[in-house]
């Protein structure tokens, strides 16, 4: 994940306001070029590039100014909190001080510098258009979406949206975008009501990952492990219905209320040198499957 110049402007003007507000422009440019000092590459900070920062927080996260400066207003605390999960990522990934002692993982976070508009855009109501590029890494034309929820799953972020003129057979649908692969996302100034009878947390309460199917029932998933792999699953659940139903020094057994996903299946896969399934025999007989063709193409 590359944080611009822009993105890193950003966020350290909310948090300079968010920690000495209210701060007048002269001390938060001194402020941001102070601290500047400690990153690779300077933030740029003039004056007119830091009003037309502090016009986008204005919109984004309430900052207002007043008779002493600048500071947060008592609201928008979600997207307060947002944002400082985005400075905790920046500082991990950049401060090259901590590379000795923070391990992170090669593989950066890509689209995290779409949360902050799409959570303005999901709080009101507004539809957003975005050019998404395919696994094959070519990009289509440009969607309008109207958005409802944002979901993590994996260390990747999704936007689950309902798309305006996609096709028919998907009319009214949420459907997953993954934000590393959004480009060119604008929030427009449309407005669309929000569907009430749609409840994107109860939708998913049922799935793991980030598909849902309501055609597909919500069965009782029940697995066997060994005592050190069942330690495991317990300090790692697979759903929120987990549930365990015996643990002894010969075997520990849990019970989920899931769908059976894709998503769900995969989950399973990743743990299948420990596991044992239960019920339902459909699961037991698609795994078995699943192994039958894996060893088919070993042996090729």
């Amino acid at each position: 994940m590359e944080l611009t110049d822009q993105v890193r402007r950003y966020l350290l003007v909310y948090d300079i306001i968010k920690k000495r507000g209210p701060i007048s422009l002269k001390e938060l440019m001194q402020e941001v070029k102070s601290r500047s000092a400690l990153f690779t590459q300077d933030v740029a900070c003039s004056r007119s590039t830091m009003l037309r920062t502090i016009k986008a927080l204005e919109a984004d996260v309430g900052i207002e100014s007043g008779k002493f400066g600048y500071r947060l207003a008592a609201d928008e605390v979600e997207e307060h909190r947002m944002l400082d999960s985005l400075q905790l990522l920046d500082s991990v990934y950049y401060d090259k001080s901590i590379a000795d002692f923070v391990l992170t993982e090669r593989k950066r976070l890509k689209g995290t510098e779409h949360l902050r508009p799409l959570v303005r855009a999901i709080k009101n109501s507004l539809r957003v258009k975005f050019r998404y590029r395919k696994y094959n890494n070519t990009s289509t034309h440009i969607r309008t979406v109207e958005p409802y929820a944002i979901k993590e799953y994996r260390r990747r972020w999704y936007l689950l949206a309902k798309e305006v003129d996609g096709r028919i057979e998907e009319a009214g649908e949420i459907k997953t975008w993954g934000l590393d692969r959004i480009e060119e996302l604008t929030v427009t100034s449309d407005r669309f009501p929000k569907d009430r009878s749609l409840d994107v947390a109860e939708e998913f309460s049922n799935s793991t990952g980030i598909y849902s199917n309501r055609e597909l029932p919500v069965e009782e998933v029940v697995l066997s492990f060994p005592p050190e792999g069942g330690r495991y699953n317990a300090a790692f659940p697979l759903h929120e219905s987990q549930e365990t139903i015996l643990e002894n020094d010969e075997e520990f057994r849990i019970r989920l209320h899931v769908r059976i996903t894709y998503d769900f299946i995969m989950e399973l896969l990743s743990q299948t040198q420990d596991m044992t399934v239960l019920a339902p025999q459909h699961l037991k007989d698609e795994l078995s499957d699943i192994y039958r063709q894996a060893i088919s193409r070993m042996g090729k």
